[in-house]
């Protein structure tokens, strides 16, 4: 066999498995949207399922004055909790293809790289960290809720959040924000609305600034100690890209959503929300909001320049 027969035949049979992996990569990709479109219809509508761990107690049950009413599944979420208790809630943000189940296990590595029914599947599912309370009373709850998805090129998961990108040279999106300033969330048990406080990229490894400081805004679950409330909001007002006129304290509930960004390797892409309060309008008072062209953004002359 000639030289030249044999590098025809090696560069055929690589085409080939190049055709079966990219073939095998798009029909994973219809089938994880077919599922995701699947999920959607499930939780529009629901199918009711009666859960004694659930339900309040009867008529004639005494309830301690002292003790507060049981938490009360939504219907449009128990059937994701008995397909996997892993079940956290459901979040959905306007304008974007994110209107997902959610999961929450003891680790922040398994649903990376799992669906919601715990098949392989590089595009993962949006999840909750571990170390997080949202399925709780609210005084039990977590101070800031993290929530994590893939940046999906085929722009499912959290694919779409970077609809909210907005960079000093590249301000665009702000017209995406002012059209969908919140985003909501439902818990097992509850509907919540979050405004928008801020959103930005940002490095995550040490060796990516110049003082080897950075900000673990993926820490800041509970305000307290070195991660206190002024500190997390000292950070995120500096970084922000849009100054959103929305006010928010310590005595708030958030929510914070975290994707991969493209500019460097690693990055992220972040959105921070503040829970709407008892009582208050949902609606976002837009003509507040600014450009904040005085944003911290990563040194982008020293990372690209190592």
């Amino acid at each position: 066999m000639t030289s030249k027969k044999l590098v025809t035949i090696i560069a055929s049979v690589v085409l080939a498995v190049s055709v079966t992996i990219l073939a095998v990569y798009f029909i994973k990709q219809a089938q994880n949207r077919a599922e995701i479109e699947k999920q959607r219809e499930m939780h529009n509508d629901p199918v009711v399922i009666t859960q004694a761990t659930t339900t309040a107690p009867p008529e004639e049950t005494t309830v301690s004055e002292t003790e507060p009413p049981p938490l009360v599944m939504l219907a449009n979420i128990e059937s994701f909790v008995e397909e996997n208790p892993d079940t956290a809630g459901w979040i959905k943000v306007p304008g974007t293809n994110i209107d997902n189940v959610v999961v929450q296990t003891d680790n922040n590595d398994y649903y990376l790289d799992k669906d919601f029914y715990g098949n392989r599947n590089i595009a993962g599912q949006i999840y909750v960290d571990y170390r997080c309370v949202i399925n709780d009373y609210d005084n039990k709850q977590t101070d800031n809720v993290i929530v994590y998805g893939h940046n999906q090129a085929d722009l499912s998961m959290f694919g779409t959040l970077k609809k909210y990108k907005i960079k000093k040279e590249s301000t665009g999106n702000f017209d995406f924000y002012l059209q969908n300033p919140t985003f909501s969330f439902s818990s097992l048990y509850e509907e919540y609305t979050y405004k928008i406080i801020a959103l930005f990229v940002i490095e995550v490894e040490p060796y990516q600034t110049r003082d080897g400081i950075i900000f673990d805004y993926h820490n800041y679950v509970n305000f307290a100690g070195e991660r206190s409330f002024e500190k997390f909001k000292e950070n995120i007002m500096e970084r922000t890209a849009v100054n959103t006129g929305v006010d928010f304290n310590e005595d708030d509930k958030f929510m914070t959503l975290s994707t991969c960004s493209n500019e460097f390797e690693p990055s992220r892409f972040v959105v921070i929300g503040r829970r709407v309060r008892d009582g208050e309008s949902a609606e976002v008072d837009t003509s507040k909001a600014e450009l904040n062209m005085d944003m911290l953004e990563p040194d982008y002359s020293f990372i690209y320049g190592r």
